[in-house]
């Protein structure tokens, strides 16, 4: 079928519209001026180490020859033009690349229609495409102020849904630690109870950034007048300086968090926890635990939660989905305490000195982040807070901006940065620790201590074990489904007939009532199947194979099966 856009003649539009039917119909109504695009060339720095790859501005699609092997080497990458111009793509369709850009299957067109809405498609692009190896290019016409916004808020928006990629795609890993830690419940104190407990008491955040050891001698001194709160890597700090905070916070799950409490020597510090923590770092400690309910141990924690009736007053609110740390969690602790100040310390967020740690714990300089491709941990430069060059990495300016945004929308509650360097915050206050007044002096470890026996978690002994008994008997049900639908799979096997038969889909709907399915597969199934379509999608447009369907179906039930024996062994 052809197409004409003002007497010009186009390349065949068949697989245009079939791929992007909506930008095609925008063509359609769209009159197209003279035209003479650049065949530009985009010049891609460490392609070997990229998933996915972003080229700003589409022109005649000049970049694609040269990605053409990256391509081919893994059918799971994807190259990805990103245009605004309708006329560059009309210009496009004319051009020597055209048929064969339109039938690749690793290579996608998106476009954006309404430039004000920029933050929204670049959402979109993240969704479909949340992989942490990225490159964010631009053709030269398109270098630019503009394109710079846009690559720093891609890298952004990439980092948080690569972060929940990775939460459901290895949920079954994090579910080891689960199910550990669910059963530390039943002798936990309740975090979330302790709510309004130190009204207008100042709380000192400390985080583990280079600044911290700079202000070591005058925090030694407030542990009376302010409530010392760290979280992770800063316990290790402080106990090398031999400072108690009256909370620890942890929710890492992975074990570098554990190599560092071992190192820490304050064991008795109350320990508030998420599930998802490696339960190792129990192992490390002697002092009371306390369960914090920030809904980051996925479906099975939420399930088992309903289940104990656990109805706890939530976590202040404020914070963006870019908030993904400890410090940012220990800030809404303090705020749903009621502590007013909230002071924040060694929170450099920034390589401050050129290092990422304050002394006690390992650290590493920037220059290992130069050639760097994930997408939080990318290098940038940016100003500190006395207005002097620093670097600091995307993860970090999330961070800031979520505790700057934090503070905005909650007005009643004063903040105060404290840290002595780094990159700061936007309309947070900065000061020196020692010129922020304190109240009076009172025991807040012995306030600490009473609270922590006053407030249990309700959950009774035995009533972990019997809800986790239920979800085992779920997942044997499961089973019999995932075999169900082998069974019709190998009636299908090798033969031209659709393979999702009627009793196939019926097995999927059965699955699909399972607790084990909203606890252990429905999560799972928006990493895992895209994962299956791109490993299992035409190696052409234009060569559709039936049988892909059949081997597409028949991995993703097999990874159902395996999820499902996967729990079964743990539970």
């Amino acid at each position: 079928m052809e197409v004409g856009f003002n007497g010009r003649a186009m390349v065949q539009t068949d697989l245009f519209e079939t791929r992007y039917p909506n930008l095609s119909f925008l063509l359609r109504f769209h009159e197209i001026g003279p035209i003479s695009p650049k065949s530009e060339v985009v010049e891609i720095d460490y392609l070997e180490k990229l998933d996915v790859v972003y080229v700003y501005g589409l022109g005649l699609g000049a970049t694609y020859p040269s990605l053409k092997r990256w391509l081919s080497e893994n059918q799971e990458r994807d190259l990805v033009f990103i245009e605004e111009n309708l006329g560059a793509v009309a210009a496009f369709l004319q051009s020597e690349y055209a048929s064969e850009i339109l039938a690749h299957p690793q290579v996608h067109i998106r476009f954006n229609l309404n430039k004000k809405r920029l933050n929204a498609f670049l959402k979109e692009c993240a969704e479909s495409f949340p992989f942490e190896n990225i490159g964010v290019f631009a053709t030269p016409s398109n270098m630019g102020s503009r394109f710079y916004r846009l690559r720093l808020k891609l890298h952004r928006y990439t980092t948080i849904q690569h972060a929940l990629f990775l939460e459901n795609h290895y949920y079954n890993l994090f579910f080891n630690n689960l199910h550990e830690n669910f059963y530390r419940m039943e002798t936990a104190f309740n975090g979330n109870g302790l709510k309004g407990s130190f009204q207008k008491t100042p709380a000192i955040i400390c985080g583990a950034g280079p600044s911290l050891a700079n202000d070591i001698e005058t925090l030694r001194t407030l542990n009376h007048q302010a409530l010392i709160i760290a979280g992770g890597s800063a316990i290790t700090v402080l106990s090398h300086h031999g400072i108690e905070p009256h909370f620890g916070m942890a929710i890492d799950p992975n074990e570098e968090e554990v190599k560092r409490f071992k190192e820490a020597s304050t064991f008795e510090v109350p320990l508030l926890y998420a599930t998802r923590l490696h339960p190792d770092i129990f192992q490390t400690r002697n002092g009371p635990h306390g369960y914090l309910q920030t809904g980051t141990g996925g479906a099975a924690e939420k399930w088992l939660e309903k289940k104990l009736q656990l109805q706890l007053p939530p976590l202040q609110e404020g914070f963006t989905i870019e908030a993904l740390s400890v410090t940012t969690t220990a800030i809404e602790f303090a705020a749903t305490l009621g502590c007013d100040p909230i002071i924040l310390l060694g929170v450099d967020l920034a390589f401050t000195g050129g290092k990422t740690y304050a002394s006690g714990v390992a650290s590493f300089t920037s220059k290992k982040k130069e050639q760097e491709v994930r997408t939080g941990e990318r290098l940038l430069r940016r100003k500190d807070i006395y207005g002097n060059p620093i670097q600091t990495l995307v993860k970090w300016v999330m961070e800031s901006s979520a505790i700057s945004t934090f503070a905005k929308c909650n007005p009643h509650i004063k903040v105060i940065n404290a840290t002595s360097g780094g990159m700061g915050f936007k309309d947070i206050p900065h000061a020196p620790l020692n010129d922020i007044k304190m109240p009076f002096s009172q025991d807040l470890y012995a306030k600490v201590h009473q609270l922590i026996q006053t407030h249990p978690l309700p959950v009774k002994k035995g009533k972990i074990k019997k809800h986790l008994k239920e979800l085992k008997k779920s997942l044997l049900k499961a089973k019999q489904c995932i075999e169900m639908a082998h069974e019709e799979l190998e009636k299908t096997k090798g033969t031209s007939k659709e393979p999702e038969t009627g009793r196939l889909i019926f097995a999927q709907l059965e699955l699909e009532t399972l607790d084990a399915y909203t606890c252990f597969l429905k999560d799972p199934d928006q990493t895992f199947l895209p994962t299956l379509e791109r490993r299992y999608r035409p190696p052409s447009w234009k060569e559709i194979d039936p049988t892909l369907k059949w081997h597409y179906l028949h991995a993703k039930w097999s990874a159902y099966e395996d999820l499902v024996s996967f729990y079964l062994r743990v539970l």
